[in-house]
């Protein structure tokens, strides 16, 4: 009964920040399939991987340090903890962004990719937790803890991993690359650090340690906002540059510039477009502008040409019956 109640409760706190995150991608949204994807990776073999590789990183260290030292707690804790799980989380990026790159647009797909990997571990992470609760007194207080107080935590620092791999997308140098997935990486695992450390000294540091923990989530919590907020200007001006030319042979100039608005649902309602239309309209149009961007930046790639004579077909017949 724990099991199934626990299973139960952290898919509501789990549900809400995978929503939270994928809002950031307004315009064009990422497949279904590869967020599961991202998810399941997170939740399985990441996790399995990173108790395995763990416990294998304890042992040298309880046989110099003891197996309840503070010491010995504090570096699996900070070291092996952070190392370990954010590098087995971002694997679920590199795998995508090597797999998938046609569909691996930029930093915002990145932040996507990485935070959904991360709710996936700490989903399941957090069951484990909480199984090991005594009572249920115990059970509710760790249960705020992890998916209230510091619920977005796993998916935010992947996040950061996610667009290193996303700001490399569109960059030549393999050595430029190299350095914006590592830094995205690194600054991941030092996030991951100062909490994990500040937690496991709250005991011996009257609770200083604790409002270090509070606020190093509130930066990242911070860095999530303005990047959330970043996001649409970054899609509207995309949308401005590469549908230019669509216009009027494919799209009309009043759509044109209500999907580079900032009131977009509005004035394409008063264009006579649903809701349901208005999305699909959205969700091809940022993809047309994506190819293209794609085309120029990358060249053809397998297929960006082809792509984009597809979706102009597509985008061109959607404003049929539509009054524009």
């Amino acid at each position: 009964m724990k099991l199934l109640i626990t299973i139960l409760a952290l898919m509501v706190p789990t549900a809400f920040y995978i929503g939270l995150v994928c809002s950031v991608d307004r315009y064009e949204k990422e497949p279904p399939q590869y967020l599961a994807y991202a998810f399941l990776w997170g939740a399985l073999p990441a996790i399995i991987a990173a108790i395995i590789l763990q416990v294998a990183f304890s042992i040298p260290v309880t046989l110099l340090l003891g197996d309840t030292s503070l010491e010995s707690e504090f570096i699996q804790a900070a070291f092996g903890a952070p190392i370990t799980e954010e590098l087995l989380k971002g694997a679920a990026v590199a795998i995508l962004y090597t797999t998938q790159r046609r569909e691996f647009d930029g930093w915002v797909d990145g932040l996507v990719y990485g935070a959904v990997a991360g709710f996936g571990f700490a989903y399941v992470e957090n069951i484990l937790y909480l199984m090991g609760t005594v009572d249920w007194a115990d059970w509710g207080t760790l249960f705020v803890l992890r998916t209230i107080v510091f619920g977005g935590l796993h998916g935010f620092w992947t996040a950061l991993t996610g667009i290193g791999f996303g700001l490399a997308r569109y960059r030549h140098s393999t050595a430029i690359k190299i350095t914006l997935i590592t830094s995205g990486l690194v600054l991941a695992m030092i996030g991951h650090f100062i909490h994990n450390a500040a937690t496991t000294l709250i005991e011996v540091t009257d609770g200083a340690s604790f409002a270090l923990a509070l606020l190093n989530y509130g930066a990242l919590v911070g860095v999530m906002v303005l990047l959330w907020l970043m996001a649409p200007w970054v899609d509207r001006a995309r949308l401005r540059q590469y549908l230019r030319d669509e216009v009027p042979g494919v799209l009309s100039d009043p759509v044109y510039k209500a999907l580079c608005s900032f009131r977009s649902y509005q004035q394409l309602q008063a264009l006579g477009w649903t809701r349901p239309q208005q999305q699909q309209l959205r969700q091809v149009a940022a993809e047309l502008a994506q190819k293209k961007l794609q085309l120029l930046k990358m060249g053809d790639e397998q297929g960006n040409r082809a792509e984009i004579v597809q979706l102009r077909t597509t985008l061109a017949a959607l404003k049929t019956g539509i009054p524009n």
